[in-house]
């Protein structure tokens, strides 16, 4: 009975002897993260998104950031802000809205030589209740939606190739 133990924990341990944590090793080690560029009318997300990206990446055990073998650019290509529910008694007026923000990403590594993935389309959807302040309340939401666009981007580029 012992020996089965022992020949049951010895290949048990023999198994996870190749796990590494955090996944498979990614196409490349250091990252890069150009400046975001912004082609929409909401000012300042480009600061929020790259701080989310940094973020999001940072915790990435197996990617570095700095100079070197990748490069991520992105753009923040698309926003949108549409009303769905309106106030009784008046058809004009908005009670929630729904606000989207759409980000183009390229990945590329080898000094530009490999595409990973090239204008790939992240978005991210959160809906708000209007509380009274609505520019206020997106400007609070924005940094949640960028959040989960970051994490989308770490997802896809840490995929193994």
């Amino acid at each position: 009975m012992r020996t089965w133990l022992l020949l049951g924990a010895a290949l048990l341990f023999g198994g996870c002897s190749a796990y590494q944590a955090g996944g498979p090793k990614p196409a490349f080690r250091n990252l890069e993260i150009a400046p975001v560029r912004n082609s929409t009318s909401r000012t300042g997300t480009h600061a929020v998104l790259h701080a989310k990206l940094a973020d999001a990446f940072a915790g990435e055990p197996r990617v570095r950031l700095g100079s070197g073998d990748a490069v991520l650019a992105t753009e923040v290509t698309g926003y949108r802000r549409d009303g769905f529910t309106t106030k009784p008694g008046d058809a004009f007026a908005f009670s929630s809205f729904r606000v989207t923000f759409e980000v183009s990403a390229t990945l590329t590594t080898q000094g530009g030589a490999r595409t990973l993935f090239k204008d790939r389309v992240f978005r991210a959807t959160a809906t708000l209740q209007n509380a009274g302040d609505p520019v206020a309340e997106e400007l609070s939401v924005a940094p949640t939606l960028f959040a989960d666009i970051a994490s989308q981007i770490r997802q896809a580029a840490t995929t193994a190739w």
